[in-house]
């Protein structure tokens, strides 16, 4: 176990080593496929996607409702494959996201896939019907059911579709 969590962040790290900038995340979202196409979806694309609104317990205050398109729904958009093509060397498929000051997390295909582990995460937009703060936003990954906020990347600039694992 140990041997594969290294190997998993050499990979990461020799994939980040080489990556290009980001979208500026005041104006957008950088989509990466697996073979390095990029795609910038504005503000105004992100806004005309489908939206799904989360409603998630503040552990300070009254319930947040957060509003954005599905994770998913940009993975598929990169690229990355759902439901039954999740399969095989696909379960070892992640989509990492990054922030402009470097802050990564990976959230894995079959974790957010409907038939796997079905985990509501979204690209926020919004906060309680407002634009996000200058602090979160104007992007911030929000994952339903997460008690530490350690996954929701504020000033979210770029979501890659990695393999992780494999040599």
């Amino acid at each position: 176990m140990h041997r594969l969590s290294r190997l998993f962040f050499l990979v990461l790290l020799a994939q980040l080593a080489t990556a290009p900038a980001s979208a500026d995340p005041a104006t957008g979202l950088t989509l990466v496929s697996r073979d390095g196409t990029r795609t910038v979806l504005s503000l105004d694309d992100l806004a005309a996607l489908p939206q799904v609104e989360l409603r998630v317990a503040d552990p300070n205050g009254p319930e947040t409702v957060f509003r954005g398109p599905a994770l998913r729904e940009l993975a598929a958009r990169a690229g990355a494959p759902a439901g039954d093509a999740l399969r095989g060397a696909a379960m070892t498929l992640a989509l990492l996201g990054q922030a402009p000051d470097g802050y990564r997390v990976a959230y894995t295909l079959a974790e957010l896939d409907p038939q796997f582990g079905a985990r509501q995460a979204i690209v926020a937009l919004a906060q309680d019907g407002k634009p996000l703060s200058a602090h979160d936003g104007p992007l911030r990954i929000v994952v339903q059911g997460d008690q530490h906020r350690a996954r929701w990347i504020r000033q979210l600039s770029e979501l890659r579709v990695v393999q992780v694992g494999m040599p």
